[in-house]
Parts: structure tokens; C-alpha cells; sequence
């Protein structure tokens, strides 16, 4: 008797120990939440099952978020995994005109979202095209038109990460979740396939946002799952195989950087000055408080590892890869490419080099017709898809994908059905564009044929093709 009322009484301390343990877990899961104005989830439970499995928290991901809410509603779970423990000011600038505000439109026919991304950015008027000795040959107004295809809008890669992530529900967003196995064949809900992920998190005191299984790994079940995890997909190389990873190389090279605190002389708001010639663009843009300046130019393979790729890519490819280089290393190699270029641009760069953070890295691209998906996994974005930027479609194509993605899941549920519908949908169109864009990007890069450069319209037909679509809008689920 005296054992069991001890028991009793042992039982009775650990369940009101274990309610303080809840109290404080709670409130720490409070006070990281409060961190970022981000509705980000800091801790995530073991074993849990979702819906909907979104890998890569960048643009196209979210996109593919908000497109899966509105569709399947409040009742459903999506939750999107991104690899960094925090969001970061890091990448370029993303140029968005037409085929991405189409998208936004029938993404969310409110006009919420695409107000958020406008606001988020700057909204660009004129482009003035110069040549490679600076002489004005055109200008375009843009932005006149009352309809999408007139708007363009420049936004920091950043910055429309956030307006994305802020558009979404609490809990959404799981941050510091790195995605490592990917098994199909060993999870059942309900008697029905699912997909078991594993992810290791990013543990550095204050941005321990790890699930709770472990200190550096949590596991969940999801009966859907889309990899939108970049150029170089870890979602790919699971589904496919580590060879299917890797994209080709385009031939040339990009350097990106923001230049804060300084004014360049007869640039106004809102004007981006473009610079081509000898296989090369250059071009300068003011950004709210900060100055854009971007070069690409064709480069030898064989000298790849001169370039600091892995601060972009943020691993090997498959090649010798070379190390982190200096902001000056970057800056040098950036001015001798642009040697024959307006010194003032070239110069202003070099002067200014302490406020900018400078990106350098190969351009890249995924060979058309590659697969997509298989099972109850598919690939969108870059991540299904990569292309160069000569058309600055990498963006646009990503949003349709989310606006494709929503339709498939409003008319086959979270089925593997929607997966195989949505890849069928959008397979042409993007396949298509990858082929104008790998072609042309080779002959003015590369060979530096100038009737393919990317600032001069050549062919009306491969114009009209990008701009002229149209996606139905996305319907609201009754549970939203």
C-alpha cells in the first residue's frame, strides 16, 4: 500500500513537471516565432503527416504554397522546408514583367498577392539600350499599359522571398530543415502510399529551429511532395539519382551585386541603362535605396574553377569547383570582363566595392524533356526546370507551375493523379521557352552573335508565344 501511494505521489510530481516542461516549451516556441515578422514554424513534431510536402522555401515554393492553401483549404496541411535556419538578404535582382503578373493574377485573382510583390519592389518605366561604347540606340516605356503584360517590376531576389512568405498562414514555413532521405516505399497512411522525409537541421544556439526528434534530425510523412529546391535539387537527386542533379553549364558567366550609400550620375528612379555588344550586357538600375548593377558574359569552361561558384551554389557540382574567393578577387575578375565597357558603370563598381556583395557564378541549365516526377513526387521551378536568364522567364515559368499545380490538385485531390496532370500541363510550353533561351543564350554568348541579343526582339513569333498566356484562375476552397 505505502508503494503504491508512492507511486501515486511520483506520478503526480512528473505530470505536473511535464506541464511545466509544456508551459516553457510553448513559450520558447512563442518567443522564436516573435524573431521574424516572417509566419514562420520553429519546431515541427515527429512522425507528423501532411498534405502536401513542399522542399525549398524560395519564390517558386511559396508560390506553390499559396497556390495548394487556396485549393485545398484551412483543412489541409502544406508545409514548406527550407534548408537556411533564417531568411537572408542574399541573391540578385529578378526582373518581373507580364507572364509573371498573368500568373499572380490567376494565382490569386484578389489581386492580393500580386499588389504585395509590386510594393515589395520597384515598378521600372524605361529602359534605355545603349551600346557596348555607351551610345543610346533605344528606348522603351514600359509600365504605360493598364493591362499585366504593360508591367515590369524590379524586386530583390530577398525581397520577394519575404512578400511570398508573408502572404502565408502561421506554420507554413518551417525554416532550418535540410532535406536528406527521401523513401517512398517504407510509409502507408491509411492504407494509401505517402513518402517518408527525413530532414537534418542547422543547429547555431539561437536559430536552433529543428524539429523535436532529435537535436539534428526530424522525419514526417507526406502523401504529396514537391521538390522546388533550386538548380541543383536535392529532391532530384533523391527521385532520380545523384547524375540527375547536376544541370549542363551554359557557357558564360554572371556577377551580380547592390551597391548601397552612393548615387550614380544621370541615373534616375525607375530607368534601367542597359549596355550589349561583343557577347556581353551590363546594365544599371536604381533600387529604392540601393543601386543594382549586373554583367554576364560568355566564359571558357575550362576556366570554371577561377569563378567563386560555390558561394552561389553552395556546393560541388561535379567539377573542381575552387573556393570561396575575396570581394576583390570578384570585383577584378568583374572589371577586366567589362574592360571595353563605359568606365563610368565599370568604374562606379570598382569604387564602391566595400558596400557590395558581390555574386560571381557560371550560368546553368537543364536540358528540355528531362523527367519531372514520379509517384507521389514532382519538381517545379528551377528545380524541374532550369533555364538561363536571357529571357528573365526562370521566375514567370515558376509561378505558372504554381497556378498549373493548383488546378491539378482542385480536380484530382492529393493524388499522384495531380502530380502527373500538372506535368502534363506544363511540359510544352516550358520545354519550349528552355529551347529559345538555351539556343539563344549559346549564339550571343557564346558566339557572340548579335541578332541573338536578348535586349534586341528578333523573332516576334518567340515574343508573342511567351507573352500571349493565359491560366484560368485558381478557385478558394469552402474551407478557406
Amino acid at each position: 500500500k505505502n508503494q503504491s501511494a508512492t507511486f501515486s505521489n511520483r506520478r503526480e510530481k512528473i505530470m505536473i513537471m511535464s506541464g511545466h516542461f509544456a508551459t516553457v516549451f510553448a513559450l520558447v516556441n512563442h518567443l522564436l516565432l516573435q524573431r521574424t515578422s516572417m509566419h514562420v514554424a520553429a519546431l515541427s513534431p515527429c512522425q507528423e503527416i501532411i498534405d502536401v510536402a513542399i522542399i525549398g522555401g524560395g519564390p517558386a515554393g511559396l508560390a506553390a504554397a499559396l497556390a495548394a492553401k487556396r485549393v485545398l483549404g484551412d483543412g489541409a496541411s502544406v508545409v514548406v522546408f527550407e534548408r537556411s535556419p533564417e531568411f537572408l538578404e542574399i541573391g540578385g535582382q529578378v526582373g518581373l514583367f507580364g507572364p509573371a503578373f498573368n500568373a499572380l493574377d490567376a494565382l490569386d485573382p484578389s489581386g492580393i498577392v500580386n499588389a504585395a510583390v509590386e510594393e515589395a519592389g520597384n515598378v521600372r518605366k524605361k529602359l534605355r539600350m545603349l551600346n557596348d561604347k555607351g551610345v543610346l540606340e533605344n528606348e522603351m516605356d514600359v509600365g504605360v499599359g493598364a493591362d499585366s503584360n504593360s508591367k515590369q517590376v524590379a524586386i530583390p531576389w530577398f525581397a520577394l522571398q519575404r512578400a511570398l512568405a508573408n502572404l502565408l498562414p502561421s506554420g507554413v514555413v518551417r525554416l532550418g530543415h535540410e532535406l536528406t532521405t527521401m523513401d517512398e516505399e517504407a510509409c502507408s497512411i491509411d492504407g494509401e502510399d505517402c513518402v517518408a522525409l527525413t530532414f537534418k537541421g542547422k543547429n547555431d544556439g539561437e536559430s536552433n529551429e529543428v524539429g523535436t526528434c532529435s537535436e539534428t534530425e526530424t522525419t514526417c510523412h507526406a502523401r504529396l511532395v514537391i521538390g522546388a529546391d533550386g538548380n541543383l535539387s536535392q529532391t532530384r537527386a533523391l527521385l532520380f539519382g545523384e547524375k540527375e542533379k547536376f544541370p549542363s553549364y551554359a557557357g558564360s558567366a554572371i556577377w551580380r551585386m547592390f551597391v548601397y550609400g552612393a548615387e550614380f550620375e544621370g541615373l534616375e528612379p525607375a530607368i534601367m541603362n542597359v549596355y550589349t555588344g561583343d557577347g556581353k550586357v551590363l546594365a544599371i538600375q536604381r533600387m529604392g535605396d540601393r543601386l543594382y548593377i549586373v554583367g554576364q558574359a560568355g566564359w571558357p569552361e575550362d576556366e570554371l574553377s577561377v569563378l567563386d561558384r560555390r558561394r552561389y551554389v553552395g556546393e560541388e557540382d561535379g567539377n573542381d569547383s575552387g573556393g570561396r574567393s575575396t570581394n576583390a578577387e570578384r570585383l577584378e575578375r568583374f572589371a577586366k570582363t567589362f574592360a571595353g565597357f563605359p568606365q563610368d558603370v565599370v568604374k562606379f563598381a570598382v569604387d564602391h566595392c566595400e558596400t557590395a556583395s558581390i555574386l560571381e557564378h557560371p550560368i546553368y541549365y537543364r536540358e528540355p524533356d528531362r523527367p519531372w516526377g514520379k509517384g507521389r513526387v514532382t519538381l517545379l521551378g528551377d528545380a524541374a526546370h532550369c533555364i538561363p536568364p536571357n529571357m528573365g522567364m526562370g521566375t514567370p515559368l515558376a509561378f505558372e507551375d504554381a497556378v498549373s499545380l493548383g488546378h491539378a490538385l482542385a480536380k484530382h485531390g492529393v493524388k499522384s493523379e495531380a502530380l502527373r496532370s500538372f506535368e502534363a500541363d506544363r511540359m510544352e510550353r516550358v520545354n519550349t521557352i528552355a529551347k529559345f533561351a538555351i539556343e539563344q543564350t549559346g549564339q550571343y554568348y557564346k558566339e557572340k552573335d548579335d541578332n541573338a541579343n536578348p535586349f534586341k526582339l528578333s523573332k516576334v513569333s518567340q515574343f508573342e508565344y511567351i507573352m500571349n498566356f493565359q491560366q484560368d484562375p485558381i478557385g478558394m476552397s469552402k474551407e478557406v
